[in-house]
């Protein structure tokens, strides 16, 4: 049996339900954490009970609007990749030491400078945005860039001062970073996602399929 851990995240199969496993998302998490630490000079340091915490507070926020998924699977999908970052940032089971500053290593890179900024939320924003942009590939055959914003400090600067006040605001900020339409006054809901109710953005995006999620 092929051990779909060790694929690229896009190739692993039916990837949207193999995060919902614990000792996979710890595995992910880990080595996202070495591969992230070597591109930007860091030690990623994580607390797998820490962890394991942000994941049963995700898991349980999932469920309270899973019932909606098949209004737009892939937009569900995307959510869940905003509230996983909300419940990084609140549990903050991840800790950053720098080796050599990021922007030694990477003087031409824009976002060595938010790696620098703020080490844990650039991890903890780049592991999901990988995973959910692995999903849409993987699962809904839907190559999703990174929107300009996610290399512009000063969004990473209002991310980090916003979500200190706020950490559900996490979940406009994943939006913003994926070139959706933010939801900033109820982004933990997820009827009121702007992709529901025929936003510009990403509206054109819905996903009717009736898979079971």
């Amino acid at each position: 049996m092929v051990d779909d851990f060790n694929l690229p995240l896009e190739q692993v199969r039916d990837l949207r339900h193999v995060v919902r496993k614990l000792n996979w998302f710890q595995r992910s998490v880990a080595k996202e954490a070495e591969a992230l630490g070597k591109k930007y000079g860091y030690a990623f340091a994580v607390d797998n009970r820490t962890l394991a915490a942000a994941f049963l507070k995700w898991a349980e926020a999932f469920e309270i609007d899973h019932s909606e998924a098949p209004r737009n699977r892939m937009e569900f999908a995307i959510f869940s990749g905003g509230l996983m970052l909300r419940e990084l940032l609140r549990a903050t089971p991840v800790k950053a030491s720098a080796q050599r500053k990021a922007t030694e290593r990477l003087p031409d890179d824009p976002t060595a400078r938010i790696c620098d900024f703020w080490p844990e939320g650039f991890f903890y924003a780049a592991y999901c945005l990988t995973l959910v942009r692995a999903v849409l590939k993987s699962d809904f055959h839907t190559n999703a860039a990174l929107d300009p914003s996610f290399e512009d400090m000063r969004v990473w600067q209002s991310f980090r001062e916003n979500a200190a006040h706020d950490v559900g605001l996490a979940v406009p900020f994943f939006d913003l970073f994926l070139g959706r339409d933010p939801n900033w006054a109820g982004p933990e809901f997820f009827l009121s996602r702007p992709a529901l109710r025929g936003g510009a953005r990403g509206a054109a995006s819905a996903e009717t399929s009736t898979e079971r999620d």
